[in-house]
């Protein structure tokens, strides 16, 4: 038993230290899905939140595209999403724009910024 005190306090202290990993994205349910987005994309600064919300909005439109009706569409959104964390998508969108170049990139924030009227 005396062998396995320090064990028990290490993990103790670590469960109890504040210091949490990045939030993963549930899709289990509309409303656990929600929660846990806003949650996650506050794990990331502002410039990766930017990547995280262009990689998403990317994402949404292929996943619109696929969809036969907003029930599929929602459930189609979250499954993709699931298990996922911000850190995660920016790291992905930083590897798919070194894949496809930086021109691909600059034509997907010039749609963003027509888009949103910019």
């Amino acid at each position: 038993m005396r062998r396995l005190m320090p064990v028990v306090a290490c993990v103790m202290l670590v469960a109890c230290s504040g210091q949490q990993g990045a939030t993963v994205i549930d899709g289990s349910s509309q409303e656990a899905f929600e929660r846990t987005l806003s949650a996650a994309k506050k794990d990331v600064g502002p410039r990766d939140r930017l990547k995280v919300e262009a990689a998403i909005a990317e994402y949404r439109a292929r996943t619109f595209a696929k969809a036969n009706d907003r029930a599929e569409f929602q459930r189609l959104y979250r499954q993709g999403l699931d298990g996922l964390t911000t850190p995660a998508i920016a790291a992905q969108f930083d590897k798919d724009t070194e894949r496809v170049g930086n021109k691909a990139a600059d034509a997907i924030f010039d749609a963003k910024r027509a888009l949103s009227g910019s």
